[in-house]
This record gives structure tokens, C-alpha cells and sequence, in this order.
């Protein structure tokens, strides 16, 4: 699934690099704009095929959202299996205690249901938060001023920023961001995306 995403991203880039090199080639000498548009280009394109590249031989996510995730604080593929090995031996030990706490609960149940009286379950609501609502115009402020023209690192940004359930998880993913991209406090395309994140839980 990964990979596909990876693959359309990188043909779509692919494709905005070639019409900016055919602009490029139109001017006898090109403008500061031109060059600034064709550097950018490349510049994307080249994490993307270096991203789809990762996955594909180390089966492994791109460096982009890897970053992400460790602000998330979500697990590595060897933290995974440093937490599933000592897992594993407690299974054996629990199944072994099961089976002999098992006839003891048998003896007891018929007495239990007499002396207790049924307790209804109480299932926790899980509140759902709508996700952040971003206008096109501050889309192009975010990617250009917050992440170094990169789409790719706001689009999982935006993803993570909706994935959080408490306000404490949204700034301290936030600030993680501010730190990695160093953005200033005093930016208003800061403030505007700390306001509109946090619009979730108001």
C-alpha cells in the first residue's frame, strides 16, 4: 500500500520535473525564478525516488515518515521485536498458571452466580474529533513556508496532526515539528496551524 502511494507521488513529481525542465530549456538565459522552479523540482523528486527505493529493497517506511512516527512515538520494526520476545515467554508461563486456575474457577462459578449479582459491562466512548480543515491557500503556505516545499512531508504531517485523540499529543507532536523545520514562534503561518490543529478538540 505504501509502495503504491510512493509510486503515484513519484510519477505525479516525475511529471510536474519534466514540464519544469521543457520551461527551463525555452529561455535562452533563465531567470532566477526558473532555476529556483527546477532546483525545487528535482530536489523533490530525488526524496521520493530515494523514499520508493528504501521501501522497495528494505521493505522499510520512507525516511519522511519514519521521522514522523518517532514523534508519535510509534515503535520500530526492532523495538517491535524486542517487545514480542519477552511477551512470548510470559504466554507459555500464563498458559500454564490458566491450567490450573481453570478447574478451580469451574467449582467456583456455580457458587459465584448465586452471591453476585450481575454487573452490566461498561464500555468506554471513544469520542471522535473532526479532522483539521485546511483552505488551499494556507495548503501552499504550509508546504512552502512550514515544509521546505515538501507535499509529501505535510501530507503525513496532516495525517499524524488527525491521527492524535488529546490536545497534550497535538503540541507535543507539533513542537517536534517546530524543532525538526525550526519555525519561528512569532510566524503567523505558525500560529495559523497551531489555531486550526487545535481547532479539533474547542
Amino acid at each position: 500500500m505504501q509502495t503504491d502511494i510512493l509510486l503515484k507521488q513519484l510519477y505525479s513529481s516525475l511529471g510536474e520535473l519534466k514540464a519544469t525542465i521543457e520551461k527551463f530549456e525555452k529561455h535562452p538565459s533563465p531567470s532566477t525564478h526558473y532555476t529556483e522552479q527546477l532546483h525545487s523540482a528535482i530536489y523533490h523528486s530525488n526524496k521520493l525516488v530515494s523514499a520508493y527505493l528504501v521501501h522497495k529493497e528494505q521493505h522499510d517506511l520512507s525516511p519522511d515518515l519514519n521521522l514522523h512516527m518517532k514523534l508519535m512515538n510509534v515503535p520500530t520494526g526492532e523495538e517491535k521485536a524486542a517487545i514480542v520476545e519477552p511477551i512470548k515467554e510470559q504466554v507459555v508461563v500464563l498458559t500454564a498458571v490458566a491450567e490450573v486456575v481453570k478447574p478451580i474457577e469451574e467449582l467456583i462459578a456455580p457458587v459465584a452466580e448465586k452471591l453476585i449479582e450481575p454487573i452490566d459491562e461498561i464500555k468506554p466512548q471513544v469520542k471522535e474529533f473532526p479532522k483539521i480543515t485546511i483552505n488551499i491557500n494556507d495548503k501552499f503556505r504550509f508546504i512552502n513556508e512550514l515544509f521546505e516545499a515538501n507535499a509529501t512531508e505535510y501530507n503525513i504531517a496532516i495525517e499524524q496532526i488527525n491521527a492524535v485523540s488529546t490536545l497534550v499529543e497535538l503540541n507535543n507532536y507539533l513542537n517536534g515539528l517546530k524543532s525538526i523545520y525550526e519555525w519561528k514562534d512569532d510566524s503567523e503561518v505558525v500560529k495559523n496551524i497551531y489555531a486550526l490543529a487545535q481547532k479539533r478538540f474547542a
